[in-house]
Parts: C-alpha cells; sequence; structure tokens
C-alpha cells in the first residue's frame, strides 16, 4: 500500500472494525432496492404499508432496552481499561488481587446486565403483540400469525443484546461488526426468498429469527470463554454497584430514547392509524433509503465510540477529543452527500419507469427528511461523547427538543399526513433539538473531565 493511500485512509480512520461496517452499509445499499423490487412484486400498497408498520412495531424493543445498550458499551469500555491498565503494571494470575478486583468488576456487569434484559425480553415480547394487536386490528390484511412469530422472534435478540454490547465495548468491535455484517447479508437472504416464495409478510418472521439465531450464535458459542472466564471468579472484591453506576446515567438514557423513538419513529404507524395503509406505503419506501444512509455515517460514530470509551477509561481525553473530532466531521458529510444523491433519485424516478415515483416521497419531503435527520445526527454525535466519558447525559437539552418535535409529529401526521409528520419532524430537530443540544453540549466539553 503506497504512502498516499495509507495517508488517506489514516485521515478518514480506517481499521477493520470501520471496514466490516461499511460493508454491512454497502451491502444496505446494495439489497435495499433489490428489496424494494421484490416489495413492489410481491405485495400490493395495503400490504406494503403493513408491512413497514410491523417492522415499526417490532422496533419498539428501544423503549424496553431503555438506551442500556450504548451504556453497556461506554460502562465495558471503563472496565476493559482497567484491567489492561493492571496487566500493564504486572503479570496477573488468577491469585492477583488486583486483577481479580478489576476482573470482579466485569463479572458483576455482565450478571447484573443479563438479569435486567432478560426480564425486558419478556415484558418486550408481551407488550408489543398487544400494541400491534391494536394498531393493526382495522387491517384488512391477514398480519396476525406473522406479527406474533416475528416478535418472539425479536424479543431473543433483545435477551442477548447486553452480551454483544459488552463485547464491543471490551474490545472485540471486529468480531462484532464481522457478524453483523454476516447477519445483515443473512436476513436480506431470508428476506428475498420469502417473497420469492410468495410468504409476503412472514418474510419479516425470517428476518427477525435471522438476527436471534446470529446474536445466540456469538454469545453462546464464538466468544462463549469471554463469559466464562469472568462468570467463573469467586470473588466478593467488587466495587461495582448497578445502582450507583449504571442507573444515574441509564434512566437519563432511557427517558431520551423513550421520548426520541415515539418522535422519529412512528411515522408510517401515525399514517397507517389515521390515514391509510396506502398513504403509509411511500413514506415507508423512502424510511428504508433514508435509514440506511443515516446508517452509513453512524458507522463512523458507532465504531469509534468504543475506542473513545476505552481512552476515556485511560485518563487520555485529548486523545479521545481528536478521535471524535475527526469521526464528526466525516461522519456528518457522508450524511449530507447520502441525502442529496437520494433527492437527486427520486428527481429522476419518473424517467426509469413512469408511475414509480409514486411509491416513494416527493422530492421536497425528502428534503423535510433530511433536515430533520441532519439534526438528530448531530445531536446523537454530541450525545455518544457524553456516553464514553461516563457522564450524565444532556437529559433537559434532549427534552427540549424531543418533546416539542413528538407533539409537531403526530399532531402533523394527524391533520396532514405524510407532508405534516415530515414538516413537524424537520421543525422540530431543526428548531429545537439542535441548537439546545449544541450549546448544552459546548457547556458540557468547559467543564472538567468526570473520568
Amino acid at each position: 500500500m503506497n504512502s498516499a493511500l495509507k495517508k488517506i485512509l489514516h485521515r478518514l480512520q480506517w481499521d477493520e472494525t470501520l471496514g466490516y461496517a461499511l460493508l454491512t452499509r454497502l451491502w444496505q445499499a446494495i439489497s435495499g432496492p433489490i428489496t424494494i423490487v421484490f416489495l413492489i412484486e410481491s405485495l400490493d400498497l395495503s400490504e406494503q404499508g403493513i408491512y413497514y408498520s410491523i417492522i415499526g412495531i417490532v422496533g419498539i424493543q428501544a423503549y424496553f432496552e431503555l438506551g442500556l445498550i450504548n451504556v453497556l458499551v461506554s460502562q465495558s469500555g471503563h472496565a476493559t481499561a482497567a484491567i489492561s491498565l493492571v496487566n500493564q503494571k504486572s503479570n496477573p494470575s488468577e491469585n492477583d488481587k488486583a486483577w481479580i478486583h478489576a476482573a470482579t468488576r466485569m463479572r458483576d456487569l455482565i450478571r447484573a446486565s443479563t438479569r435486567w434484559f432478560s426480564v425486558a425480553a419478556i415484558l418486550y415480547a408481551i407488550i408489543a403483540i398487544i400494541f400491534g394487536w391494536l394498531t393493526l386490528s382495522d387491517s384488512q390484511t391477514s398480519w396476525q400469525l406473522p406479527l406474533l412469530a416475528a416478535i418472539p422472534a425479536a424479543a431473543v435478540a433483545v435477551a442477548f443484546a447486553p452480551s454483544i454490547a459488552i463485547l464491543e465495548g471490551a474490545g472485540f468491535r471486529d468480531l462484532i461488526y464481522r457478524y453483523r455484517l454476516g447477519q445483515m447479508v443473512l436476513g436480506s437472504l431470508a428476506v428475498w426468498a420469502a417473497l420469492f416464495s410468495g410468504l409476503k409478510l412472514w418474510s419479516l418472521v425470517l428476518a427477525s429469527m435471522t438476527q436471534a439465531m446470529v446474536a445466540a450464535y456469538i454469545v453462546l458459542y464464538s466468544k462463549r470463554s469471554f463469559f466464562t472466564q469472568y462468570l467463573n471468579i469467586d470473588s466478593q472484591d467488587s466495587t461495582f454497584a448497578w445502582m450507583r453506576e449504571v442507573v444515574p446515567v441509564q434512566w437519563r438514557v432511557a427517558l431520551i430514547t423513550a421520548s426520541f423513538h415515539f418522535a422519529t419513529q412512528f411515522f408510517t404507524i401515525i399514517v397507517c392509524t389515521f390515514h391509510s395503509d396506502s398513504e403509509a406505503a411511500p413514506l415507508g419506501m423512502t424510511l428504508s433509503i433514508s435509514s440506511a444512509i443515516q446508517m452509513v455515517a453512524l458507522a463512523w460514530v458507532q465504531t469509534k465510540y468504543p475506542l473513545v470509551a476505552i481512552h476515556h477509561g485511560k485518563g487520555d481525553r485529548e486523545t479521545a477529543g481528536t478521535l471524535w473530532r475527526q469521526t464528526a466531521v466525516i461522519s456528518t458529510i457522508l450524511l449530507v452527500t447520502g441525502f442529496a444523491a437520494l433527492v437527486a433519485i427520486v428527481l429522476f424516478l419518473p424517467n426509469v419507469k413512469p408511475g414509480l415515483e409514486t411509491r416513494f416521497l416527493e422530492p421536497l419531503q425528502v428534503i423535510l427528511l433530511a433536515i430533520g435527520a441532519l439534526a438528530n445526527h448531530i445531536a446523537a454525535i454530541q450525545g455518544f461523547y457524553v456516553l464514553a466519558m461516563k457522564a450524565k447525559p444532556l437529559l433537559a437539552a434532549s427534552l427540549f427538543g424531543s418533546i416539542p418535535t413528538a407533539i409537531a409529529v403526530w399532531c402533523g401526521g394527524y391533520y396532514f399526513s405524510t407532508s405534516g409528520v415530515l414538516f413537524g419532524y424537520a421543525m422540530g430537530m431543526g428548531l429545537f433539538l439542535a441548537p439546545a443540544h449544541t450549546w448544552a453540549y459546548i457547556q458540557f466539553r468547559r467543564k472538567p473531565s468526570p473520568t
């Protein structure tokens, strides 16, 4: 590899983890249009609306994860940093008190998070089924059995989520993102096979089952030894306390996550409930593409977040801050570029096939979606950095942005359907969230490090 290319890759913060993350997003970019073709050929507009509504219903798992996933990545990163510092100072063994003390914190983190998410997974399955039944009860499409099968499969993935997060924070980023790539590829193939076979909404069941099986494989087989080495530690020498160290951060993240989800993740369900399945279809189709764009931009953020947490765990705040500034610039440029390309594609659709544009949002609606997504992305970058420092998230600023957005989105959707939802999203995020969160973040960065 020549020096010029190495320099470019260095500026782009390229590493193996980022490579897997980008391959995953590249697969989404390639597979997304293929999935859309299968959906258009396999489902009518009403079924398409139900398809995306079930995706939204399954997605309420965010209310049961309560933002704890990102907290666990940070906690695991700091615990790993403590173990690493012990390793650097001595040659630790099972009898080394310093190593056992540091490792016991990781053990307790694994145990507590597993218990928490086991209960959350059960509650999620029960409430999601009830919510889905009430939401879709007026639809004439046969959705009952696919819903009843998809949600328990998603609940299994919820149960394994804390273990995946702990592995990511502990330094197994390459492994996690490699399996996520495989998860994405297998999930797409399962959906295509189901749609091609005429299984229609059952394709969502296969997608959920694929996600659950890959998560189970990672935790129970691939990295089983990681968990057993800590869970087998027989020691009471731990200063870790879930209620003292996790809950003060987690309940704030939970409020932020719940309010954001309510404000930003029910677009299709709002239109489907207050208007019609057919009106929800173009919105759902476009959101599937815009979500992929946002995930590509967030790939830089999510892959560097555990590294930043480890740097802060070691007390190296300057390195963490420099890495994060570079990450913010690159990811934001990618987001803006992606949405510009999406607007261009939507404008060009009538030239591809007359009438195809009716399956997607109008260009102006896509621009409104882009404005909201950009403001959301800015707040997300800032929020991840705060969590990486194991500090309390910016709750007041987040609620100041998400509550008005939720009111605008739901009221706009009720009265003005899709255009009302998107206008409320753009205005709420752009006028309330981004300015308030940025101000609070600047104030936070001016304070001494809490770590």
